[in-house]
């Protein structure tokens, strides 16, 4: 009994840092209704560090009952201190030739610095309805560093 015990404590350990990312790094991506992304998908992200720069990214996976050139989105940001930023965004998705399931991660922001304490919620809400994607998310990592 005792060791099936470490085993799960083990497991969920793993699975926190899995589910975190690590250190200096945030992954949330949710799946939308029935593959077809039409409503705002909110996620959070709690910020301790005043001083650090990180990369913000939108990830979305999609199969082939993608046939859209290009997806229009507007993202919003709500900072600690109720600060509110919207600002319109375009995904440029490239096609499935082989008809398998793909994720692409695109570049939001760079070096963003997030100078309040606490929670920061980001809504991301697509201008139309857009079939095919599974999911959808955002990451928020250190700077990536092309040395």
């Amino acid at each position: 009994m005792m060791r099936w015990i470490v085993n799960m404590a083990l497991v969920m350990v793993v699975g926190l840092g899995v589910a975190c990312g690590g250190a200096g790094r945030s992954v949330d991506v949710h799946d939308v209704a029935q593959s077809a992304w039409y409503s705002v998908e909110e996620f959070y992200y709690d910020n301790e560090d005043t001083l650090a720069r990180r990369d913000i990214a939108v990830v979305v996976r999609y199969g082939a009952g993608y046939v859209a050139d290009s997806v229009a989105l507007r993202i919003l940001c709500v900072s600690p201190d109720s600060m509110v930023v919207e600002e319109p965004f375009t995904l440029h998705i490239p096609h499935l030739g082989d008809m398998r399931p793909e994720e692409h991660t695109f570049l939001y922001r760079r070096d963003v610095v997030l100078g309040s304490r606490g929670r920061y919620t980001f809504r991301l809400s697509p201008e139309h309805q857009v079939a095919g994607i599974n999911s959808v998310g955002l990451i928020i990592t250190e700077p990536q560093t092309n040395e």
